[in-house]
């Protein structure tokens, strides 16, 4: 009986475009780039854990810490997806952005400790922010894990 042999498919991302540029070969057995996010629908995005310190969820509001944060790092990059947990644990704040490069962890924690201890006037503290790399990973409630 005829067949057609594979050339794609498996567990294999066909296309990475964000971080291969193109796509899997079919003699690759292993998925080369193993633990590293694909994101199929825009650019490549860096990741960032931030600990702004106390609970920042009462800050999301109109005209909060939470807006002015935001609007500070998109003065240079985009923020693609972010996430702030209601609790003071390490990571209570998630940001992927892009492009690429536009910040580093110390650049973007600069950025966020520079807003002061009165951030656009709400009383919140955001000068002991801390920010690591982390890679793609979520804010969390459940852990004090960054």
């Amino acid at each position: 009986m005829a067949s057609i042999p594979l050339v794609s498919g498996g567990s294999q991302p066909v296309f990475a475009t964000d971080t291969l540029n193109g796509s899997q070969l079919s003699a690759n057995a292993t998925y080369a780039p193993a633990g590293v996010p694909v994101n199929f629908m825009g650019p490549k995005l860096d990741f960032f854990g931030v600990d702004l310190g106390a609970d920042p969820s009462a800050q999301a509001g109109v005209n909060g810490a939470i807006q002015t944060i935001l609007q500070t790092i998109q003065q240079t990059a985009t923020v693609a997806i972010y996430q702030v947990a209601a609790t003071a644990n390490v990571t209570n704040m998630s940001l992927a952005v892009y492009p690429t490069a536009a910040y580093t962890a110390a650049t973007l924690q600069a950025a966020i400790r520079a807003l002061g201890s009165n951030v656009a006037g709400t009383g919140y503290d955001a000068s002991g922010a801390t920010v690591t790399d982390v890679g793609f990973r979520l804010a969390s409630t459940a852990t004090t894990a960054s």
